[in-house]
């Protein structure tokens, strides 16, 4: 529980991030296209958008910020059985990645990479690694079906630093990922 609380806390502030309704290119269908730093509560101007949508595709990019609220928007991705994508040429990495992580699909198209790193917490004015809260993440990527591998892969760079990913080196860590077009 105090892991849950601590996520809660951990990005607040007057960063949030930006959620649009968009059309994919070349009839891709619709789209959410979320920009940004994710911030404390985002998941509710997620919702906003996602409720006047039936089907979607979630298209991620930013540096992350709030892991609890990329959790929430992750788990209604999840839920409402849709996919995700990181663009040609962006990077997602941190929080981002937890919500890219989260669709039925994951796509990821060319030149486009995923970070991954351990979690951090503010503590006492500096950052610092807390396990505990890793294995709250991990325990929620068990839910969406990944193997303690992976999960692995996940958390195994140290929270000052971020490893990318491309899709080769992704379903190489048992993360299934398509290319996008």
């Amino acid at each position: 529980m105090v892991a849950v609380a601590a996520l809660c806390g951990w990005a607040g502030g007057a960063r949030a991030a930006q959620f649009q309704a968009i059309d994919l290119p070349d009839n891709g269908g619709p789209a959410i296209l979320m920009t940004g730093v994710i911030g404390y509560g985002d998941e509710h101007a997620f919702d906003a958008v996602a409720s006047r949508m039936s089907n979607a595709m979630m298209v991620t990019t930013g540096p992350g910020g709030s892991v609890a609220a990329a959790i929430a928007i992750g788990t209604e991705i999840r839920n409402r059985g849709w996919s995700t994508l990181v663009p040609r040429g962006v990077n997602c990495a941190s929080a981002c990645s937890m919500i890219w992580l989260a669709g039925v699909q994951r796509y990821l198209a060319a030149n486009a990479q995923i970070g991954f790193h351990a979690m951090s917490l503010i503590q006492q004015g500096h950052w610092s690694e807390t396990h505990e809260a890793d294995m709250y993440l991990r325990s929620w990527l068990t839910q969406l079906g990944y193997a303690m591998d992976a999960t692995a892969t996940i958390v195994n760079t140290h929270a000052a630093s971020i490893r990318w990913y491309d899709a080769t080196e992704l379903n190489a860590n048992g993360i299934a990922t398509q290319t996008y077009p």
